[in-house]
């Protein structure tokens, strides 16, 4: 079994994402992000998350012009 690869999103992005939400709520991050809560959660405290999820959400805020 492989372990998963993982990187941490810098906390400056994570403070802009969190700035764009107007509420906390599962629907609205997947609607903004195109995460769940969970990793949303694991964002906000810093922790690191799989990296093709990271990967592909600084992509989709590169595309976005969010970052």
């Amino acid at each position: 079994m492989s372990t998963q690869r993982l990187t941490q999103v810098e906390p400056a992005v994570v403070n802009k994402m969190a700035a764009m939400l107007k509420s906390q709520k599962p629907e609205v991050i997947q609607n903004h992000f195109g995460i769940g809560l969970n990793t949303w959660v694991k964002l906000r405290e810093g922790k690191a998350i799989r990296h093709s999820v990271a990967v592909r959400l600084l992509q989709r805020l590169q595309k976005d012009e969010l970052i």
